[in-house]
């Protein structure tokens, strides 16, 4: 388990040895750029940070070293890029310094004012400089918690300011348990669990603030679309305010989460792929990017990772619609968002709760958790007759059968005439 602390910063430095950083950032980032640019143009969708550095016509005065770096940095901008199936090619606005410890070391203070030196080659060969840096109280206690200094730094420049990432690591095995929670991610409530609790809701001032980015953002792209045609560089498209405010409850709801959690849980998470989730409904999907399903499972793992609590991605299709109780699966079970009932056995349930429930079923079911989507729905309705023998033909002479004219949640049980295959 790995975890970054963020935000150090380095203004203890001398402004000389800042100036000289400031000089290595900008030539780093100029070759950075040159190499993204040329693993565009030659369409290197899977590059090889380890390879060689192929010849490129870049004159530049960094070293061998920290040209390895920079291919590096620039291989996993490229792999990142085509991945997200991106349009524009990347730009590189901010300074980022993506380091290893052939060009940056990290030194332990031996004086109680500093916590750690960063040892930093720059562009004169042979007269790195030294920058102290200072933890504060929640670094300190994360480097605590956490084993090991891992030795790759990042360096970012905000606003002028330098600040370094460090990144620490804890190993070892996770507690067993038999007990397991599942996990379902919504719309409504940020997360339900099987055990009948929500926490979080994508508020209407959330739902406010992500309309307001995507008109925003609309503005912006006619905007590019002119700055093109005039090759003037374009404005970027991201609105951090609307992000950070999502997030912020996202987190909130996680932490809340996890701290009601049993002692020694197992933890079931459905396996999501949000990039292919659309509805017909443009308010639907104005709601499905307020409530960033993605980044709600990416930082769920994280954070029981970093709590050191054993998790597993299940297969997820069919859980809003299976019942937890009798395995009937049928879209009418769940009428509506928050409604759940069962046409077969009326069993009733708030629908984020009976999703959760049917998840933490999954969380060893090794048969259909290595099943595709479209081959899911079958294995249930085999394993729902196998369970009552009497439907597996007509000789138990009931039929489900919902009318149109039928209020939602209501069903029909009607009694078949006799078959050659019945007594009587």
């Amino acid at each position: 388990m790995k975890k970054a602390i963020t935000h150090l910063k380095l203004d203890q430095a001398n402004p000389g040895k800042l100036e000289k950083l400031d000089a290595l950032a900008a030539e780093h980032q100029r070759v950075v750029q040159a190499d993204v640019d040329w693993l565009i143009a030659h369409e290197v969708r899977q590059p090889n940070k380890y390879a060689n550095i192929p010849a490129q016509e870049i004159p530049t005065s960094l070293s061998d070293r920290w040209q390895r770096c920079a291919w590096q940095q620039a291989c996993g901008i490229v792999r990142s890029w085509y991945s997200n199936e991106r349009e524009n090619p990347p730009i590189l606005r901010h300074p980022c310094i993506q380091a290893n410890t052939n060009v940056v070391v990290i030194e332990p203070s031996n004086t109680p004012q500093f916590d750690f030196w960063l040892r930093i080659s720059t562009l004169d060969a042979g007269r790195p400089v030294r920058i102290p840096i200072k933890f504060y109280d929640r670094a300190r206690e994360t480097l605590a918690q956490f084993s090991r200094l891992c030795s790759g730094v990042t360096l970012n420049q905000r606003d002028g300011a330098w600040y370094a990432t460090f990144v620490v690591e804890r190993r070892g095995p996770k507690p067993q348990s038999s007990q397991v929670i599942g996990v379902d991610l919504g719309m409504v409530s940020i997360v339900s669990t099987s055990n009948g609790q929500r926490y979080g809701q994508v508020s209407a001032e959330l739902r406010r603030r992500v309309e307001r980015a995507n008109a925003k953002r609309r503005r912006k792209q006619k905007l590019n679309a002119c700055l093109k045609r005039k090759n003037q560089p374009a404005v970027s498209l991201n609105d951090d305010k609307a992000e950070a405010f999502a997030r912020n409850e996202i987190g909130r709801a996680l932490n809340q989460m996890l701290d009601d959690l049993p002692v020694e849980t197992k933890v079931a998470l459905e396996r999501l792929r949000v990039q292919d989730m659309r509805f017909k409904s443009r308010q639907m999907n104005r709601a499905l990017r307020a409530s960033q399903l993605g980044y709600v499972r990416d930082k769920l793992k994280f954070k029981l990772d970093e709590r050191g609590i054993r998790y597993r991605s299940v297969q997820a299709a069919y859980s809003s619609q299976q019942c937890s109780q009798c395995g009937f699966t049928l879209s009418m079970n769940r009428r509506s968002q928050a409604a759940f009932r069962c046409l077969w056995c009326g069993f009733e349930a708030n629908a984020d709760t009976n999703a959760a429930q049917v998840i933490a079923e999954r969380f060893g079911d090794e048969e259909l958790n290595a099943l595709p989507f479209r081959e899911v729905e079958t294995v249930l309705a085999l394993r729902f007759m196998r369970r009552l023998p009497g439907i597996r033909s007509i000789p138990a002479k009931l039929e489900l059968h919902i009318p149109f004219d039928v209020p939602r949640g209501k069903a029909v049980v009607h009694e078949l005439p006799p078959t050659v295959n019945q007594l009587g």
